[in-house]
């Protein structure tokens, strides 16, 4: 018998495998590139030429990331015509202040009566605006302005996301605030709450008291501003609001003078603190916003103090302290 020569057949699936994955790689970049990975395995296996499935691979990885970094600048340069301010022309008026921000149309307006134990400047209603417009804020209300009305009423005017509900307690909380003036401090609780109070209750959160301190169980509960500690009060002041005679800024220190019938009593009361324990060595100046300051003493102090700090608003703080010491009070119609 002759030997005839013999060439086994290559595997003519993995070429077609190979072609199929090339023009995937154009059409659809990924699918093609991870077929290529399959028809180049394939090849191998067989022994096949590999050079169409590599050149399936590259082009379908290539075209992959093209792609991918085009859609992403698409969607990115669509982001910023949809979400960017529109353009202006030259004869676009430029807004003024009294203008309502972008998207926040006017809502409820709520007039609110002033009276004060003293005279009721300008200054005074100035410090009541300054005052009104943070309250709002620190409860979370949106406010477009605070004007004067007349000679002793200011006009809020809520943005259009307030609810009536939110303005009603507004109303009620600046009419009949739970706390005024200069505290002794009972115990002091972090701002989560739940300190019992010593009958079965315990304390709510500073999230609840977003209108101001409000009265427990006999006791006053007021936040301070940053909203991350609770003090609990004497249901009174041992000083009056009132007993401030004067406020002065300089930079970012304020100075508080008290009268002169006040200065006894506080110079008796910061001796008495001196030498008491926590939270008893604490005096607590409270508004109907919250806690103004309460620091702890360390000496006695005679008719006049100091309240500083790197990040105080002091325009805020003496405009707190300019209401307390005219004694003024609000009425909402």
């Amino acid at each position: 018998m002759t030997d005839s020569p013999y060439s086994p057949s290559r595997d003519t699936r993995s070429s077609t495998l190979s072609i199929v994955a090339l023009a995937l790689a154009i059409i659809l970049p990924l699918v093609g590139f991870v077929l290529g990975l399959f028809a180049r395995a394939k090849s191998k296996a067989s022994g096949s030429p590999t050079v169409v499935a590599n050149t399936a691979v590259v082009i379908g990885a290539l075209l992959s990331v093209v792609w991918t970094i085009a859609i992403v600048l698409l969607v990115g340069f669509g982001g910023v015509l949809s979400g960017g301010p529109a353009p202006r022309t030259p004869d676009t008026a430029t807004p003024s202040e009294s203008t309502p921000p972008s998207g926040s149309a006017s809502g409820d307006e709520l007039v609110i009566e002033v009276t004060s134990e003293r005279e009721l400047d300008a200054a005074t209603l100035a410090a009541a605006r300054t005052a009104l417009s943070f309250y709002a804020e620190n409860a979370g209300i949106e406010v477009i302005d605070v004007t004067e009305t007349d000679a002793d009423a200011l006009a809020v005017t809520f943005g259009a996301d307030a609810t009536s509900a939110d303005v009603a307690a507004f109303a009620r909380a600046v009419s009949t605030p739970a706390a005024e003036g200069f505290y002794a401090v009972d115990a002091v609780h972090p701002a989560t709450g739940g300190a019992d109070l010593g009958d079965g209750s315990t304390t709510p959160p500073c999230d609840a008291l977003r209108f101001g301190p409000m009265t427990v169980e006999g006791h006053v509960l007021a936040c301070d501003e940053a909203m991350v500690t609770q003090l609990l009060l004497p249901s009174s002041a041992r000083l009056v609001g009132n007993a401030i005679a004067e406020v002065e800024v300089s930079g970012d220190v304020v100075t508080v003078t008290l009268s002169d019938a006040a200065a006894a009593e506080f110079a008796a009361w910061t001796r008495e603190a001196s030498d008491a324990t926590a939270p008893g060595n604490q005096i607590a100046l409270v508004d109907f916003i919250g806690v103004i300051s309460a620091p702890t003493v360390a000496e006695e102090l005679a008719g006049e103090f100091q309240i500083s700090g790197a990040t105080l608003d002091a325009e805020l703080l003496a405009a707190r302290l300019q209401l307390l010491s005219s004694g003024v009070s609000f009425t909402a119609r």
